[in-house]
């Protein structure tokens, strides 16, 4: 209870422990403020670094250290300083899987960063021992193309998770029901026996959208087991299945620029295999094997005048991808220097047909023959990221990676350096910088086990297969008090992008090869408040730069891009378990677009203030939480381009969604 942490914060005030739990105990009661204070006493007693380190003396009770901390922050609104912690931690300890995890929790709010959240899931399984925490379904899935918040339940490591481990059964389920036919749930349900865990789970998602031929369905399944050879060495299962038939789900600046014919379907099914085996006390292996089966079909047709007499093309196009992906990874720690290395290879057979058909009134439908395509995907890469803690504040990363990549339209072998800096001050002050280079791959569902970041620097963003870029960044973060925070930091991609350009025409259709110059800078600034024990205020200002080469434009169809984001919200913590949480955003953006279904390019700019609104009230112990939630609440309408195109974060119309989590 409260009072034993008391007591026993009492009887040795230097030990974080106790302050650890409590925060665990505040958080789940609905105090999250408090839990926030008692999280800063614990990092403060273990020498200025983040809990999850292996230093701290939390016994051996592995489920509570799978307590998801970044509950805590994401219940405040505070998600940065929730990344400052995370990147503490995995860089101080980057065996410890609950680092990983609050990472991978973190960057499910984070624009565009799918590839990181995904990889450090896999870290994160990889690394942990045998425990009951459930596995969702779509957790490991990327690119869900459902709005932020718009499923049911957090995607992230579930809150209502058991603070011991013992042999026993649980079951947790969440579901939503809203506006425009949204009907969702999602359950799963776990065990632990012995040396031997079990997890299984299955997510439904269904709507019809927000426009015509905006619908989505999507249904996901899922089992992973783990088994404990040994206290040393561990191995795990998971087999998932993914079907997903939507309509047109972009989202483009001008509202009428989609395809009213456009039909997807994609099925794909997957298997990996995990190892782990503890060397020594401070030298460890993990391996992952996975095997994926993709098949996609895709549908449009759009209709023009061509010398005066309608005509309609329709393109059709299938293609089925078989791939592996294996990795090997060893990690060493020493008191200042961690040694992170490893290899891995991705293979796969690409089937492609493309069919184009032309259709004019009174006149017999014109049909080129199929376009068949076969490509084969061949990637090795291998690298060594060190962490070196010297002198004390300071926390050098210095690499590098190699990547040999033939994919059909890229045959390249790069190598890319790595070098960031993390100094934490006396001061309650983190300064990060960071330069590197990377050479965008192809994954499976889009995971790896290579580090994602440097310095706190997100190494992997969805572009193109075969993308040259270098990032380099600065960030400074501080801590005034207990009860204030704030930070900045500033980034620059530069891209190099190989494309192959297809020309439709009612001829055979040709294709080239070139490369493209992409830049993009990016500028963020917070500011977080706990002025009361029951309020929160979350400040923060976002501005993204994006200049694109013309005639050739990413999933977003955008030259140039200049957005501008002020979101602002206030959280307010009833004593009875009652939650409201008013967040108010504003938004300019302006910039060069091409309207995807003309192809005529266009400049244009809106600014919109965006308001939500979301009433929770937490069920008495532990038993779960019902919402209602309000999206775009006052039904402005607006024209916005989300640089986020797979998981947009502004919805276009007026949604009320009611929200319920149970857990058994």
């Amino acid at each position: 209870s409260k009072d034993q942490y008391g007591i026993a914060g009492e009887l040795d005030p230097h030990d974080p422990t106790p302050f650890f739990y409590d925060a665990i105990l505040e958080q789940s009661i609905n105090r999250p403020v408090e839990a926030l204070h008692d999280m800063q006493k614990a990092i403060d007693l273990n020498d200025n670094r983040a809990v999850y380190r292996s230093k701290l003396l939390l016994d051996d009770d592995l489920a509570a250290r799978s307590a998801s901390i970044a509950r805590i922050y994401s219940d405040l609104g505070f998600q940065r300083l929730a990344l400052v912690e995370g990147w503490k931690s995995v860089n101080t300890d980057p065996m410890n899987y609950s680092a990983h995890r609050l990472l991978a929790d973190t960057y499910a709010s984070q624009p565009r960063h799918e590839i990181a959240r995904v990889s450090e899931l896999l870290q994160s399984q990889l690394l942990q021992p045998l425990n009951i925490t459930p596995v969702q379904p779509r957790l490991a899935e990327s690119n869900l193309f459902i709005f932020n918040g718009a499923g049911p339940g957090d995607l992230s490591f579930n809150e209502f998770n058991p603070l011991f481990n013992r042999n026993r059964l649980a079951l947790q389920s969440s579901g939503v029901y809203g506006g425009n036919a949204t009907v969702g749930d999602e359950i799963v349900a776990s065990g632990v026996y012995d040396r031997f865990s079990l997890s299984t789970g299955q997510f439904h998602y269904e709507t019809d959208g927000f426009r015509k031929n905006n619908d989505l369905r999507e249904d996901i399944y899922n089992i992973f087991t783990q088994y404990n050879i040994s206290h040393k060495t561990s191995i795990q299962a998971e087999y998932r299945y993914k079907d997903k038939i939507n309509g047109d789900l972009s989202l483009n600046f001008d509202p009428d620029a989609f395809f009213p014919t456009r039909r997807e379907k994609d099925r794909s099914q997957s298997i990996r295999l995990g190892f782990r085996h503890n060397i020594t006390p401070n030298s460890e292996i993990i391996a992952s094997a996975i095997h994926q089966s993709i098949k996609y079909d895709f549908f449009v047709s759009t209709s023009e005048p061509v010398s005066g007499v309608p005509s309609t093309t329709e393109v059709e196009f299938n293609a089925k991808e078989s791939g592996y992906l294996w990795e090997i990874q060893h990690l060493y720690n020493a008191e200042r220097l961690h040694i992170i290395s490893g290899f891995g290879h991705f293979s796969s057979d690409v089937e492609d047909e493309t069919a184009i058909t032309i259709i004019k009134p009174h006149l017999p439908a014109i049909s080129s023959p199929p376009i068949l395509g076969e490509t084969d995907v061949s990637h090795t890469n291998l690298y060594v990221y060190s962490h070196i803690n010297y002198p004390d504040p300071v926390m050098w990363t210095i690499g590098g990676s190699a990547d040999f990549l033939d994919n059909g339209t890229v045959d390249k072998d790069q190598f890319n350096p790595k070098l960031g800096l993390t100094w934490t001050l006396p001061t309650n002050t983190t300064l990060r910088g960071a330069v590197f280079r990377t050479l965008k791959r192809q994954l499976i569902s889009n995971q790896t086990i290579e580090p994602t970041q440097v310095a706190g620097f997100n190494q992997f963003f969805d572009d193109a297969n075969g993308t040259d870029a270098w990032r380099y960044g600065i960030a400074i973060d501080q801590k005034f008090t207990s009860n204030f925070f704030s930070g900045a930091e500033f980034s620059r991609r530069e891209m190099n992008l190989p494309f192959t350009s297809v020309m439709l025409t009612s001829s055979t259709p040709s294709s080239e090869s070139v490369e493209r110059n992409w830049e993009e800078d990016i500028f963020r600034v917070y500011l977080y408040l706990t002025p009361a024990y029951w309020l929160a205020i979350r400040g923060e200002y976002h501005y993204e730069d994006f200049n694109r080469d013309a005639e050739y434009f990413d999933p977003e169809d955008i030259e140039h891009l200049e957005t501008q984001r002020l979101p602002v919200s206030l959280s307010f913590f009833g004593p009875k378990g009652l939650t409201t949480v008013i967040t108010t955003t504003y938004v300019a953006q302006k910039g060069k677009f091409v309207n995807p279904v003309s192809l005529a390019i266009f400049e244009d700019s809106d600014r919109f203030w965006v308001v939500d609104v979301s009433i929770k009230y937490r069920l008495p112990k532990r038993y779960g939480i019902v919402s209602i939630e309000a999206r775009n609440l006052f039904n402005e309408k607006f024209k916005f381009q989300d640089t986020d195109s797979t998981n947009p974060s502004i919805y276009p119309e007026r949604l009320i969604l009611a929200k319920v989590t149970l857990a058994f």
